[in-house]
C-alpha cells in the first residue's frame, strides 16, 4: 500500500506545479459559475421588471377608473337627480371594459381547454381574480341607472373590487423582491393564491343575489377548490 504521506514527500517540481494549475482551474471554474449565476439573476430580474412596468401602468389606470366607479355610487345613492350622472357613468362603463379586455394581455384565462370552447381564443377558461375585480365592478357601475334605487351597497361593493385588484397586482409584481433581487432565482411557476379566489366567489355571490340576470356564474366551494387544484398543476 502507498503512504500518501510518503508519496507527497517524493514530488517533484512537476508534480507541484500540476497540482497548484489544477487548484487554480477550480478555484477560476467555480467563480466563473458564480459571475454567470449572478448574471443570470439578474438578466431575469430585468426581464420581470420590465415586465412589472407595464402592468402597473394597467394597473394603476384600472385603480383610478375604479375608485371613479366608488365615486360615482356615492354620488348615485345622494343625488337628487341621477339622471345627471348618466353621461359619466356611460363614459367609466366603457373604460373599464377597455381595461379589462387590456388586462387579459397580462392575466391569461386558465383552463381555456375546459371552458368556453365556442369562444375566442382569450375568451376560452377561467377569468383570473384580478379580471373578475375590473368586470364584476363593470356591471356593479352599469346598475347605477336613473330609475334603480340607491344605497351604500354598490359603493362598498366596488370599494371590494378595488381591494381584491390591489391585492392580486400586488402578488404578481411582488414590490418586496426588490429587497431579495440578489438572494433568488426566479422561478417560472405560478404560486397558488387561493385567498384571491374566495374573494372573487364571494363577490360573485353577492353581485348575483342583487342582480340575477346579469351573466355571472355560480361559483361555490366547488369551483374554488377546482381552481385552486387548476393553479396548482399550472404552478
Amino acid at each position: 500500500m502507498y503512504n500518501i504521506e510518503s508519496v507527497i514527500a517524493a514530488w517533484g517540481v512537476n508534480e507541484w506545479v500540476a497540482v497548484a494549475s489544477a487548484a487554480v482551474a477550480l478555484i477560476s471554474l467555480l467563480f466563473n459559475w458564480a459571475v454567470v449565476s449572478r448574471q443570470t439573476e439578474l438578466q431575469a430580474e430585468t426581464m420581470k421588471a420590465e415586465m412589472d412596468k407595464d402592468v402597473l401602468a394597467w394597473a394603476h389606470e384600472a385603480i383610478d377608473a375604479l375608485s371613479e366607479g366608488v365615486w360615482l355610487a356615492r354620488a348615485h345613492a345622494a343625488a337628487a337627480n341621477r339622471a345627471l350622472l348618466t353621461e359619466p357613468i356611460s363614459k367609466l362603463s366603457w373604460r373599464l371594459s377597455s381595461l379589462a379586455d387590456r388586462g387579459r394581455m397580462f392575466f391569461p384565462n386558465l383552463a381555456p381547454e375546459a371552458q368556453g370552447l365556442d369562444k375566442p381564443g382569450a375568451f376560452q377558461g377561467y377569468r383570473p381574480p384580478v379580471l373578475d375585480a375590473v368586470l364584476f365592478a363593470l356591471y356593479q357601475v352599469e346598475q347605477l341607472t336613473p330609475t334603480n334605487p340607491s344605497n351604500e351597497q354598490p359603493m362598498k361593493f366596488i370599494q371590494d373590487c378595488r381591494r381584491l385588484l390591489v391585492s392580486e397586482v400586488q402578488f404578481a409584481v411582488d414590490p418586496r423582491r426588490r429587497g431579495r433581487m440578489l438572494k433568488r432565482l426566479m422561478r417560472g411557476a405560478r404560486r397558488t393564491h387561493a385567498q384571491g379566489f374566495r374573494i372573487a366567489a364571494d363577490l360573485a355571490t353577492n353581485m348575483r343575489m342583487r342582480y340575477p340576470d346579469l351573466p355571472i356564474t355560480e361559483r361555490g366551494a366547488d369551483w374554488i377548490e377546482e381552481m385552486e387544484r387548476r393553479m396548482r398543476r399550472a404552478g
